[in-house]
């Protein structure tokens, strides 16, 4: 691309350069192929600089020449404006049988030296529509690329051209079809100040030379208009309005937020309701007489508590994903504050990583880590009033890791996971970690003393799922 630049002036060059960034955007107001072509140092040849489809067209996609070089007799209206230093028309047989219109116009310096070409190339083309696009991407030096106002356009907009005293001089037929619906069937030749329109901000924008956007309604449509100035400069020239109906946009957008606000609040009434079902617990817990039934219930209210908590998060947020390391750190807090003697000494040290999952993932997680967190604190310290524990969720490049480390009493001689007598906590975290989440779970004595739990989550499965 460089070595195509290498015969311009810094003028030619930096004009050139700044085209790219509206010849999408031209394209699409145009309803045309639109093609930059420089000579080649071999005059046999041309170089295609840049090339743009329109969006506002569905059509056969030909292949992006951008960067090739072509023969300068394949192109022979091109190679006569290059030559001649005048715009050109004629056809294009793009395949066979099948014949568009070409538009081919010089790109001259200040000096009105021909440095390229651009074409043109559409099946209805629309002389007024086209000049204008070819004087906006001409006239724009200004960096736009952060400017939503000259984003590229939808096949459903709406695209008219007015002139300097507020007459609209041209409409494609989607603009045309719109006011049709408004009962304005005269487009052509309205001003945009008459009573039936009344857009003063068109008149702004031709007075300011900078282009601007607003929402309005008319005739019980919901519209958007965006107004850009052909030449960014005061009281310059014409100017394009581009027109999108959004009327039904908004509605899906109003529904959308209605579903989401009803969403939150039915998350919001599980999280209240297996409140009340853990406090009902609770104080079946208290009138218990049987030591087993109290351990027992206790189990289930933090079981019920942790889906509460990811519940709760749901009614806080909008999309279906949950940030597992908040929700770790709440069950944790709560397991620690509800099973443990608050005369035991415990140096616990807890870190987890913001990983967004699906929720119904982040439920199994959090089930396995109050189930890993019960059983820790139910069987790793008897007998003492001191220990240390180390909580960690951590995402490394292709799994999500668990890991609960203590130094207590470690596991009995002979220990096995796949042990059928082992408690309901155990079978719960080995079911939910390998049917659940597809992942393993395992549980070791440590070199230095006490236990580790060790759950590995992979990525590829949960991913999917998002």
């Amino acid at each position: 691309m460089g070595n195509m630049l290498s015969n311009l002036t810094a003028e030619q060059r930096n004009s050139l350069q700044a085209m790219p960034q509206v010849l999408g955007l031209a394209a699409d107001i145009a309803h045309a192929a639109v093609t930059i072509y420089l000579p080649g140092e071999n005059k046999k040849f041309l170089n295609v600089y840049k090339q743009e489809q329109p969006m506002t067209q569905v059509g056969n996609v030909r292949p992006d020449m951008t960067g090739r070089r072509v023969r300068a007799v394949e192109e022979p209206l091109v190679a006569r404006v290059l030559q001649k230093n005048v715009p050109v028309n004629g056809k294009r047989e793009w395949a066979l049988g099948m014949f568009s219109s070409l538009k081919v116009f010089p790109l001259r310096d200040s000096r009105g030296h021909c440095y390229g070409a651009v074409s043109f190339e559409s099946a209805a083309p629309d002389d007024i529509i086209i000049a204008q696009a070819l004087e906006l991407l001409c006239s724009l030096r200004q960096d736009v690329s952060n400017n939503n106002n000259y984003r590229r356009l939808l096949p459903s907009d709406g695209i008219m051209v007015v002139d300097t005293n507020r007459v609209i001089i041209a409409a494609n037929n989607r603009a045309r079809h719109m006011f049709d619906v408004m009962d304005i069937s005269h487009l052509i030749g309205c001003r945009t100040n008459d009573v039936a329109i009344n857009w003063p901000l068109v008149g702004m924008v031709m007075e300011t030379g900078t282009a601007e956007s607003k929402e309005f309604t008319m005739h019980g449509l919901l519209l958007s208009i965006r107004i850009l100035p052909v030449i960014p400069r005061p009281k310059a020239g014409c100017a394009i309005v581009i027109l999108q109906d959004i009327t039904e946009l908004r509605k899906k957008d109003e529904e959308l937020l209605i579903k989401s606000v009803v969403i939150k609040e039915i998350h919001h009434r599980v999280k209240n309701n297996l409140q009340t079902i853990a406090s009902l617990l609770r104080l079946q817990e208290r009138r218990a007489q049987c030591d087993e039934t109290k351990i027992v219930l206790r189990d289930c209210v933090n079981r019920v508590n942790s889906i509460a908590i990811v519940h709760e998060y749901l009614s806080q947020q909008d999309a279906g994903l949950i940030d597992v390391g908040k929700v770790a750190k709440g069950i944790y807090q709560a397991i620690i504050s509800s099973m443990l003697n608050p005369e035991f000494m415990l140096h616990a040290d807890f870190k987890a990583d913001p990983v967004q999952l699906p929720s119904d993932k982040a439920t199994s997680i959090a089930l396995i880590l109050n189930e890993l967190l019960q059983n820790t604190i139910e069987h790793a310290y008897e007998g003492r009033m001191s220990g240390s524990l180390q909580v960690r969720f951590t995402e490394e490049s292709k799994q999500y890791v668990l890991s609960i480390a203590d130094d207590g009493v470690g596991l009995p001689e002979g220990f096995s996971l796949n042990s059928s007598r082992h408690s309901l906590g155990l079978k719960i975290i080995k079911t939910m970690a390998e049917a659940d989440l597809q992942g393993s779970f395992s549980l070791a004595n440590r070199e230095d003393g006490g236990t580790l739990a060790l759950v590995t989550i992979p990525k590829e499965g949960l991913e999917d799922v998002k």
